[in-house]
């Protein structure tokens, strides 16, 4: 386990190194399509395997859905998602394609992530994205390209232990890299509490924080912070048989009121 940690850490940091001389741009407006990240405190590490590949080698059950995430009650500011989560054997994927806009501006991003068990407990993931970016104020459609890594470690019952990155090695643009870590630890059966961490190149730390607990059989409520920016955030989930909704709010203290909700099926 040591041995493929290590070998984790130093990819890490290559890749970190490399990224360096390279430009990069993140476009928020496709990124926000895990609702449950959002009610969590906007936590990317930590996502169920849209953001973090690396959790799909433990999911039991393949998973399809759509979400739509809209950004302080205006349908103009909405993302709208579709994805799939596939644990194989061989390899395991994770695909969702995004669009944020409307005629005169639109983007689209499709994500391809992969990931595979090293150990029983640890797994590596990486992931492949595609933004192609379409207005009126441009002459011609702009793309660009950027690829991800991250890990997930199940330290025990109680612990685990995720890294993602966003933007590590990207092409045609000025922002920075992010590297994203964090901890969830299961309480109880039914209560879990998570904390994660986000940093960049031009030393910027951000912090969320958040807990999913199950009011009754598969009822779940969550909430969560993030403190750049300062959003708290309230959720729910409901899971009926092979189908599953979740709801997610976001509440920012001048700009008002963003919701997000998902529909998927498990199979």
């Amino acid at each position: 386990m040591k041995v493929y940690f290590s070998r984790g850490i130093i990819t890490v940091l290559l890749f970190l190194s490399i990224s360096e001389f390279h430009l990069v741009y993140p476009f928020e407006e496709t990124k926000s399509v895990d609702v449950r990240a959002l009610s969590l405190g906007q936590i990317k590490a930590l996502s169920k395997g849209l953001t973090n590949p690396a959790y799909v080698p433990f999911s039991e059950r393949k998973e399809i859905g759509v979400s739509v995430y809209t950004r302080f009650e205006m349908k103009e500011l909405s993302t709208r998602s579709v994805y799939s989560l596939i644990p194989n054997r061989l390899l395991d994927m994770s695909l969702h394609l995004s669009m944020f806009g409307y005629d005169d501006y639109q983007l689209i991003e499709g994500q391809a992530g992969f990931a595979k068990k090293l150990t029983q407990n640890f797994s590596i993931g990486a992931s492949v994205s595609y933004i192609s970016k379409n207005s009126i104020l441009e002459e011609s459609v702009q793309s660009h390209l950027h690829a991800d890594l991250s890990f997930l470690w199940r330290i025990n019952d109680s612990f685990d232990w995720a890294f993602a990155t966003e933007n590590l090695i990207h092409t045609k643009n000025t922002q920075p890299s992010y590297c994203f870590t964090g901890l969830k630890y299961q309480l109880i059966p039914t209560t879990s509490v998570l904390l994660e961490a986000g940093y960049d190149l031009k030393n910027q730390l951000s912090l969320s924080a958040g807990f999913e607990y199950e009011i009754v059989d598969q009822l779940m409520v969550r909430g969560g912070f993030r403190n750049n920016p300062k959003m708290p955030s309230l959720g729910f989930a409901y899971n009926y048989k092979n189908w599953k909704v979740e709801i997610a709010f976001l509440f920012h203290s001048a700009l008002g009121l963003c919701s997000g909700i998902s529909a998927s099926y498990l199979f």
